[in-house]
């Protein structure tokens, strides 16, 4: 009879333990780090809601530090509130953060917060050199708050005509109204890769191109940009002969040899004389003692007179040099004996 009253007591032991555990289940304990660890992870994406509405993501390519070569140092993202030049640049509102340039051909993309809903905007971009030198103003982006994702029809009769060392393009303008401007590209085979020359928005359906590479057939294409930025599918592309490049030909020069003291004809026959076309003369050893510039010569037969002297106007001494044609692909050598 004793063993009654100790045996109940067990079993109500056990009630209370089960009892206890059904009122208090163990995922309770860890209920409050699950909800700090979700607000953590929204809050964010709150953050960044509240945000968005007064954001715009630009995007340009960068430009070298001497045109479409090298790369530039320093990057200037300006807004106003009406369209940038030159004239307001200083008065436009810089926009801090802009990434810093890359080399010439990178696609750099950047956000501006802190935009007033209905109030329009224009966008512009400067890069600098190492020198301090600033580029043009890029083309213009005009922001009013409504997305305009039509890019502009592609251009329509691209020609293309070599004139020595220059390259000259034209093409049907376009008729959009928000029209900015053009990009003009180039390419050293038909399929490409073709790279933009322009450093700033061409304003008018014709461009000159005087840097050429040395390559005997370049081709070319031309975009149209509006004022969101869109731009338009590459124009048909157009091909250039190469073959006019060498556009100075060396002829035999007279005395040769000839005495030191008195001046050497050097004839040529030109073509078409490309801008940097020089005539160099050299000494034996390949050390240049004469520069003359070939850029502003005529067509036609024309010849160079070289006095025997050197760039500082000093008297050379006897013996066998060289007259090298260069600049621009143009290749020539004359050898010239100067004697006593």
């Amino acid at each position: 009879m004793r063993g009654r009253p100790k045996h109940d007591r067990r079993r109500a032991d056990r009630k209370v333990f089960v009892f206890r555990e059904r009122r208090r289940p163990r995922w309770r304990r860890w209920f409050p780090f699950i909800l700090s660890a979700l607000i953590a992870l929204v809050a964010p994406m709150i953050a960044y809601g509240q945000t968005a509405g007064d954001s715009l993501t630009l995007a340009w390519t960068d430009t070298g530090d001497d045109s479409t070569i090298g790369t530039a140092t320093q990057t200037e993202l300006r807004l106003f509130t009406a369209p940038i030049t030159l004239s307001n640049w200083d008065v436009a509102t810089m926009v801090p953060g802009a990434p810093t340039p890359g080399p010439s051909g990178t696609a750099e993309t950047m956000i501006v917060r802190g935009l007033t809903n209905g109030v329009t905007y224009y966008f512009a971009v400067r890069l600098a050199d190492e020198a301090g030198n600033w580029s043009d103003i890029s083309n213009i982006v005009r922001w009013d708050w409504s997305l305009d994702a039509d890019a502009p029809s592609a251009q329509q009769g691209l020609t293309a005509k070599r004139t020595g060392g220059t390259v000259h393009l034209s093409w049907t303008a376009n008729t959009e109204s928000d029209l900015a401007g053009y990009n003009v590209y180039r390419a050293t085979s038909a399929g490409g890769p073709f790279t933009r020359i322009n450093p700033s928005l061409v304003t008018g359906p014709i461009y000159d191109d005087s840097s050429l590479p040395a390559s005997d057939l370049l081709w070319y294409a031309v975009t149209a940009l509006d004022q969101g930025g869109n731009e338009s599918a590459k124009s048909a592309a157009v091909s250039v002969s190469g073959t006019d490049k060498f556009g100075i030909t060396l002829l035999p020069p007279y005395p040769n040899p000839s005495a030191v003291g008195g001046p050497v004809d050097i004839p040529m026959f030109v073509t078409s004389a490309p801008s940097g076309a020089r005539l160099d003369i050299l000494d034996s050893g390949g050390r240049r003692v004469r520069r003359f510039d070939l850029g502003s010569l005529p067509a036609g037969n024309q010849e160079v007179v070289w006095d025997g002297k050197n760039d500082a106007s000093l008297q050379t001494v006897p013996g066998v040099y060289s007259a090298v044609l260069g600049g621009h692909g143009l290749t020539g050598i004359v050898r010239l004996v100067r004697s006593p």
